[in-house]
């Protein structure tokens, strides 16, 4: 059991940006090519929304000088201003989650799978095929559910991080009887898994 990789499975987090060269790659025609980049953040709305007011006398864009002078703006505007940049931020972010979704629940297994070989080529993020099977908790895992379903006071009310390390001195005091209850709960999981990703395959 590694308590390294169970903190990891149980902090699997989606990232919440696209790059806009992960989402529209030049190398190849992506099955996320309609799907709308997500701004960071209403200051890039703001940001990109105002860069055109800021041109010099030469017609160009000082982009620094700009960057500035756009900070400075935006640190003025009042907290109902800045709101309607967060409305536009979650609307645009709405739009961009619903189409990726789409995208993906669209796309056939094997779309994704020859899309993703070509990621890896380009070195860029992999696809997550949403018909993938979950790879199968391990047997500390399954314990720390446990724990968790009966409310043990070791780990209730703590942080994630806590709740792994004190979980981890439980199991280590477990009986083999007792570890053995979770680690058969692993073992008929792995198999099923195995089972999924045939019929998957």
């Amino acid at each position: 059991m590694s308590v390294i990789k169970s903190f990891a499975q149980l902090n699997i987090q989606t990232r919440n940006y696209v790059s806009a060269h992960a989402l529209h790659p030049k190398k190849f025609t992506s099955i996320l090519e309609n799907v709308p980049i997500k701004p960071r953040n209403s200051w890039q709305i703001f940001f990109r929304e105002n860069i055109q007011n800021n041109k010099g006398a030469n017609g160009k864009i000082d982009v620094k000088l700009a960057t500035k002078a756009l900070s400075a703006q935006w640190k003025a505007l009042d907290e109902n201003q800045k709101q309607a940049y967060q409305h536009k931020f979650d609307q645009e972010s709405k739009a961009h989650l619903d189409a990726y979704n789409d995208a993906i629940n669209n796309a056939t297994s094997d779309q994704i799978r020859k899309e993703n070989e070509l990621r890896k080529k380009y070195k860029l993020p992999l696809l997550k095929d949403p018909r993938q099977p979950k790879r199968p908790k391990n047997a500390f895992l399954f314990y720390i559910e446990h724990l968790r379903a009966i409310n043990d006071p070791a780990i209730a009310g703590k942080d994630i991080t806590e709740q792994v390390s004190e979980a981890a001195k439980k199991y280590k005091q477990l009986s083999p009887s007792e570890a053995k209850i979770y680690k058969d709960k692993s073992v008929a999981a792995t198999e099923q898994y195995r089972k999924d990703c045939e019929k998957h395959t």
